[in-house]
């Protein structure tokens, strides 16, 4: 790898936002009305618009299901055009898809938002000068003041349950850093007071029959992924669960367009079932299929640009990014078929919703343990998200959505950034308020009846495919009855005992 290259990959697709700075000259640099400085890596694209009242920067790519055709200036017009202050601008966002960090700017207002899934990262400092500072990872800010982990970060990431954990992750709103914070999904940023504030939900769970929803939401997810595919040249990776299949499912009409491959990764070998299967689908749906080993450690170059393009914690797929960034031309946007897993009770596989959720009971479902650091910061989302429970959402799903899948999954698809960019058809609020507005008996293990629904509506061929063969089996005795929910509020009490 020449020098020049090298150079080029550093920090690719990140960004930095802050007063006058002289980082990055090669960067893309935009002044901002609020008199800031942005510096955006080459290879993320920048679309600026000022239309009416709004001066709109993005950062990444938005996608309207409504409307496959438009480009990312054509979409920003829209609803420009169409909103009549911030708040209408932002509800616009609902039924858009894309990975993006959206800033905007009013004669009142100057915000800061990002995509529904929150793949899109922004991480935050409010200096004591009285400056924000911006990034996609904490350690670009980090490394600027020569921030060191907090005293409690390093009780917690000592501590015996996080060492036993392969892909450790933070809780809430928390960094490495004291002084660094993480904006999450349906939340924004204020630029002038440093302030965050919860923008979604602000309407009722709007509830769904299981057909009904299947359907609605794999008419979304088809156009969302014709959108996709109008703009980018894409490849998928194929694999025998749910999500790629629902996913794969939707591609019926552009399938002979994809690039369609598996990966071969940790215990994965050719004749794993998630690989045999995705030939057997490619080949029923008359694709070739590639397959690759990311097996081969990075060499010294591209460790070079792994370990400082995202800070040291966050470190997990190092080799599977290399291999895929050996194997996989540059000019494909990948598919990753995450995100899903927020409607599919991950935190309540089977479908019995405990009879109440407490912050000790959050420690433990999402196995960082019980930390003082990790409670504390579970309780304060805990606060923030009961607008969520009022409107009539269950908190584990969300918990799952602004917690693990935007601190975990999120930080995922920045490691990967160093190889490919991703699109995730699942990050759109009105698609994922459509499959939350399911009843939960239809979206849990062991049937998964709304995942395979889904499927059905696009291309009902595929769900004779068998589904995560060898998979460990999540079985449910009973179903929600009055008596399961008398049972579970006599254990909670007398666990309080």
């Amino acid at each position: 790898m020449s020098a020049d290259l090298r150079q080029k990959l550093l920090y690719r697709r990140q960004y930095l936002y802050g007063p006058a700075f002289d980082d990055f000259p090669h960067w893309t640099r935009l002044s901002l009305p609020n008199g800031n400085l942005l510096a955006v890596h080459p290879d993320l694209k920048v679309t600026s618009l000022e239309e009416g009242a709004f001066r709109l920067v993005l950062l990444g790519y938005v996608l309207d299901p409504g409307a496959p055709e438009n480009s990312n200036q054509q979409i920003l017009s829209r609803i420009s055009r169409e909103a009549k202050n911030t708040t209408d601008l932002i509800a616009a966002l609902d039924d858009l898809g894309g990975r993006y960090v959206l800033f905007i700017f009013t004669g009142s207002d100057q915000v800061v938002l990002n995509d529904a899934g929150g793949l899109r990262q922004v991480f935050y400092h409010n200096s004591p000068d009285g400056s924000l500072w911006l990034a996609p990872q904490p350690g670009l800010i980090a490394d600027r003041f020569q921030f060191k982990y907090s005293t409690e970060v390093d009780s917690f990431l000592n501590s015996e349950t996080i060492q036993k954990y392969r892909e450790p992750w933070f809780p809430g709103d928390a960094t490495p850093f004291a002084e660094v914070k993480h904006l999450l999904p349906n939340h924004l940023l204020d630029l002038k007071s440093g302030e965050v504030s919860r923008y979604w939900p602000l309407q009722r769970i709007s509830k769904q029959g299981m057909q009904e929803g299947a359907k609605k939401a794999a008419g979304i997810l088809q156009q969302l992924m014709q959108a996709a595919n109008n703009r980018f040249n894409l490849a998928m990776a194929l694999t025998g669960g749910y999500d790629s299949r629902i996913v794969f499912a939707a591609c019926r009409g552009i399938v002979q367009e994809l690039h369609v491959y598996s990966m071969m990764y940790h215990r994965l070998s050719e004749q794993s079932p998630d690989i045999t299967l995705a030939q057997q689908i490619a080949g029923f749906a008359g694709v070739p299929h590639h397959l690759f080993s990311c097996f081969e450690p990075m060499d010294e170059d591209f460790s070079y640009l792994y370990t400082h393009n995202l800070e040291k914690i966050y470190q997990s797929y190092g080799n599977i990014v290399f291999g895929r960034f050996m194997n996989l031309d540059q000019d494909k946007v990948v598919v990753k078929s995450v995100v899903n897993e927020i409607a599919r009770c991950f935190y309540y596989r089977n479908g019995v919703y405990p009879y109440r959720v407490t912050p000790e009971f959050l420690c433990k479902v999402s196995k960082l343990g019980e930390h003082p650091f990790v409670y504390r910061k579970f309780e304060e989302w805990m606060n923030d998200a009961q607008p969520v429970v009022a409107l009539g959402y269950k908190l584990l799903d969300f918990f799952y959505w602004e917690n693990r899948n935007a601190n975990w999954q999120a930080m995922s698809q920045l490691e990967f950034d160093l190889a490919h960019e991703e699109f995730t058809p699942f990050s759109c609020r009105t698609l994922l308020a459509t499959m939350l507005g399911v009843d939960h008996e239809y979206r849990c293990m062991p049937k998964n009846t709304f995942q395979r629904e889904m499927v059905r509506q696009s291309w009902g061929e595929l769900d004779q495919f068998p589904y995560n063969p060898r998979g460990k089996v999540i079985k449910k005795p009973f179903y929600e009855c009055p008596l399961m929910k008398i049972g579970r509020w006599i254990k909670y009490h007398l666990k309080r005992k």
